[in-house]
């Protein structure tokens, strides 16, 4: 089974899925924590889970440095080959070793309307057919679960609310 877990930005989605891989003890997938500074963003990072191994995945157009590697931008974000790379290479080897639970943090516009981003890597780990844990923005949720539907799985959501 695959839970989505969704909330609308800054809800603690992130922190959530950290905090429950922590609780379980298990499993393995990847977060993409806020980088701030002075209440700024500076970028985004990914980091394994069960590696803490972090490098920047996503920043602001005006912030990149001149030897960013660009993939792809969206709205005002410059997304990491590098990094998008990585994840890809994690969930490869979730894969090839059945690690479950999976978790990925987070499958967003990007993904879902422009098919970039860690859309294949969500392709691939529906596909497995393992269980695990899908961060979606809250709006997102119908236009994910039409676009990787599939009858051999079923999406349960965790809707994420701050309180």
């Amino acid at each position: 089974m695959i839970f989505l877990v969704t909330g609308d930005i800054n809800e603690g989605k992130t922190t959530y899925i950290r905090s429950l891989y922590s609780e379980l003890g298990e499993g393995d997938g990847f977060i993409c924590p806020k980088v701030m500074e002075n209440d700024v963003l500076i970028r985004y990072d990914i980091e394994q889970l069960s590696s803490g191994e972090i490098m920047p995945f996503a920043m602001p157009v005006d912030r990149m440095p001149k030897d960013w590697d660009e993939q792809c931008r969206f709205g005002k974000y410059s997304f990491s080959n590098r990094a998008i790379q990585y994840a890809e290479r994690v969930i490869d080897k979730i894969i090839e070793n059945k690690t479950e639970p999976f978790f990925i943090d987070e499958v967003g516009p990007l993904e879902i309307e422009n098919r970039d981003g860690f859309h294949s890597i969500t392709e691939k780990i529906i596909e497995s057919g393992l269980d695990g844990f899908i961060v979606v923005r809250q709006q997102m949720t119908d236009k994910f679960i039409n676009l990787f539907k599939t009858d051999s799985i079923q999406f349960l959501p965790i809707n994420i609310k701050k309180t």
